[in-house]
This record gives structure tokens, C-alpha cells and sequence, in this order.
């Protein structure tokens, strides 16, 4: 494992169709692809809960943040990584946080991203401080 940082996960599908139907983030079809590549190891920075399906942080084949389907990995290492913080939005909070739309229900990892509002925007828009944050954790 290259740090205590990360969660190793090596995918396993690379397309939508390998997501059941009713599990497929917003605007997911069959057809949809994910930069990642069956048979890699990934390591995952976060990994989020939305209302209907779990997402893992990755570095993605482009080299960027990426929000992958869970469920297009397999796990290589069981343990919550040392040093990520948890947050579980529940009650009146529940869904006060979004990625693409959806309401987030439970998100661990990195510090920032589970404690700073906004920083899944940001990454999702690519911006330089998020994606610093991003790149460090991921180191």
C-alpha cells in the first residue's frame, strides 16, 4: 500500500451496464463509461453515500479526481485507512450536500472532504485548490 491514506480497490467493470438499473448515478445510462480500467488497482481518497448508490474517489485513467460506482470495484484492503474522517448527514441535515444532484447521506475520507462545504463541488469542477487537496491526500 503506498500510504496510510488511501483504500486499495481493484475494478472490476468499467461501463454502466454492470450497474443494475435502479443503482446508477444520475444520468448514468448502460452505454456510460468510466475512465478506469478492469483489472487495475485503484486507490480511493473517499468514498461517498448517496440516496441510491455508493461512489469511491479515485484518480481516474485521465489522472483527475473521478466519483466512480463503487460497484465497479472490488476491495483489496478491508481497513478504513488511518487518518480519514466520517460524517453522516442525518435528520434535517440529511442531502445538505450534493453530487450531481443527489443527496449525500454518509461520506468518508480525507479531512477536507468531509468537512469542508463545497470541496465535492469544487473538485467536480476542477478547480486548483480542491484538486491540490485531492492530489496530496492521494499521494
Amino acid at each position: 500500500m503506498r500510504g496510510p491514506s488511501v483504500l486499495r480497490l481493484r475494478c472490476v467493470a468499467a461501463r454502466g451496464a454492470f450497474l443494475p438499473a435502479g443503482r446508477r448515478p444520475r444520468g448514468t445510462s448502460a452505454a456510460s463509461a468510466y475512465a478506469v480500467t478492469p483489472g487495475r488497482t485503484y486507490e480511493a481518497a473517499g468514498v461517498v453515500v448517496l440516496a441510491d448508490h455508493l461512489s469511491v474517489l479515485v484518480r481516474d485513467d485521465w489522472g483527475g479526481p473521478a466519483f466512480v460506482p463503487a460497484e465497479l470495484f472490488a476491495g483489496v484492503a478491508t481497513v478504513v485507512p488511518a487518518g480519514w474522517a466520517f460524517a453522516l448527514d442525518s435528520g434535517a441535515q440529511a442531502g445538505r450536500r450534493t453530487l450531481w444532484g443527489e443527496p449525500v447521506v454518509a461520506v468518508w475520507g480525507y479531512p477536507t472532504l468531509v468537512e469542508e462545504e463545497g470541496h465535492v463541488a469544487a473538485l467536480l469542477a476542477g478547480d486548483a485548490r480542491a484538486v491540490a487537496l485531492f492530489d496530496e491526500a492521494a499521494r
